[in-house]
């Protein structure tokens, strides 16, 4: 038979692929779940890792700021927290964005907008241009979980998801773990130095993205067949879906609300203490100096981090999400109160605590995967850029409100470089706001349906 004239059809998020196939065939066409799908998941995950570098670097310069600035926890608050106000709004077009784009160039340009806000930052001489910096970061790392959730939808079958979302977490952590790392560039070059350091780490990730990346399989296989010649003429596919139609089924579903709160009030532990005040805290604490704070912070990445694996793994095994989440928002508030309320804890007893607070707050990585549940495959990045925005939003309000907090109770005293003194007592209070917004979140459980169901494979 003659397969020169056969045309063969591919559809992607953009296009639809028509290839008349010639006499060579694909020999080892890309599919899902194979060593490239892996590869492609690994670069998606470099970038996510690496945003959260940059995300929690100011835990490690709050001290520089103040002094460089002549600031108070206030205003650091707002510095660290400007990062979520480029970063927030723009998780419900990214999510759109990403669907309609592809996550290979949303990876690339977000990078270089990382890039340019490290340039930003390195060199600001002010209050203004340290937040512009910020912004720019925020802006550019908004699609980053995103990008990994639809890598993860595209290259993997559906019954690999929750597993997918929390190596993906996993990834964050790391990186967020990494802060120890950001601390000894700081010590060595400076913190100027530091986040020029950074901005070149970002090209080099970006320079891996564009070499390695590819969106799909069928988009990978199309490229693959235009590179043996064959005949690949990309035409606009017929009907396509509104931009919004992903984000009004998501905003009607009063359930993708109540998961968003409780994916706002969980991501305090992370955002309001391991990315900035919790290494002041400890260094108050146990008197230990910032490289040692910051390596104890790391507990709680990693325990989450490896939470969010765990989380995944036995929520699959019981068939349910909601059970796992509503644990974790109740082990994270135990924890957390003992390391804020119990008096005279050793530094090693601190860290396991730490561990421990992280190791269950991972199950909070299943409200991604709910709301994914929830919606469409092919609205699977508008889903969950629709929830992070609820759970980005917290940084926002609660970096600023806890630095408020301590300037609220502060009592006026500064050290000799005019950096102010904050008591123990000082952190108690603000970290309060902390305890009540995890309550919230467990109650707001009580109102959330499971949307476990079991999934077929997908050949």
């Amino acid at each position: 038979m003659d397969t020169s004239n056969v045309k063969r059809t591919h559809h992607t998020d953009n296009f639809l692929f028509e290839a008349k196939e010639t006499t060579e065939v694909l020999e080892t066409p890309y599919k899902k779940e194979s060593l490239y799908a892996c590869v492609v998941m690994v670069c998606a995950w470099s970038f996510y890792l690496y945003e959260y570098i940059l995300r929690v670097s100011p835990g490690v310069l709050e001290k520089f700021l103040m002094q460089d600035y002549a600031i108070t926890a206030t205003t650091v608050g707002v510095i660290s927290s400007a990062y979520y106000w480029g970063y927030t709004p723009l998780q419900l077009p990214c999510g759109v964005i990403v669907d309609r784009l592809g996550a290979r160039r949303v990876i690339m340009f977000s990078l270089l907008l990382c890039v340019l806000g490290c340039f930003f930052f390195s060199q600001s001489n002010s209050v203004a241009t340290s937040i512009m910096g910020r912004i720019l970061m925020g802006m550019g790392s908004a699609c980053a979980y995103i990008s990994c959730a639809k890598i993860g939808a595209e290259w993997f079958n559906s019954d690999r998801f929750a597993l997918i979302a929390g190596i993906g977490m996993f990834m964050g952590t790391v990186g967020g773990s990494l802060n120890a790392v950001t601390s000894m560039l700081v010590e060595a070059v400076e913190w100027r130095g530091a986040m020029m350091i950074l901005g070149a780490l970002g090209v080099g990730i970006c320079f891996l993205a564009w070499t390695v990346m590819s969106d799909s399989p069928e988009i990978a296989n199309a490229k693959k067949a235009k590179k043996n010649n064959q005949d690949i003429q990309p035409i606009k596919a017929e009907e396509q879906d509104s931009l919004l139609d992903g984000l009004k089924i998501a905003m009607a579903n009063p359930q993708n609300w109540l998961i968003g709160v409780y994916g706002c009030v969980m991501y305090l532990p992370l955002c309001a203490f391991a990315e900035l005040w919790g290494v002041p805290y400890l260094k108050l604490i146990y008197g230990i100096d910032s490289t040692v704070a910051s390596s104890a912070c790391v507990s709680v990445f990693i325990g989450m981090g490896l939470g969010s694996i765990l989380g995944a793994w036995i929520s699959n095994k019981i068939h349910s999400r909601t059970r796992v989440m509503s644990i974790a928002a109740l082990g994270t508030l135990a924890c957390f109160a003992v390391v804020f309320y119990v008096p005279d804890l050793s530094f090693t007893t601190m860290r396991i605590v730490l561990f421990l607070g992280g190791l269950l707050s991972g199950g909070q990585t299943l409200y991604f995967v709910s709301v994914k549940e929830n919606m469409p495959l092919r609205y699977a990045a508008t889903a969950i850029g629709f929830t992070n925005a609820f759970v980005m939003s917290s940084a926002i309000l609660f970096q600023p409100l806890l630095g408020f907090l301590l300037d609220l109770t502060w009592n006026g005293v500064k050290d000799v470089d005019g950096v102010p003194l904050y008591t123990i007592e000082n952190y108690k209070i603000a970290f309060s706001a902390v305890m009540v917004a995890l309550l919230v979140g467990w109650i707001v459980m009580l109102f959330v349906r499971d949307t476990y169901k079991k999934v077929e494979k997908v050949a």
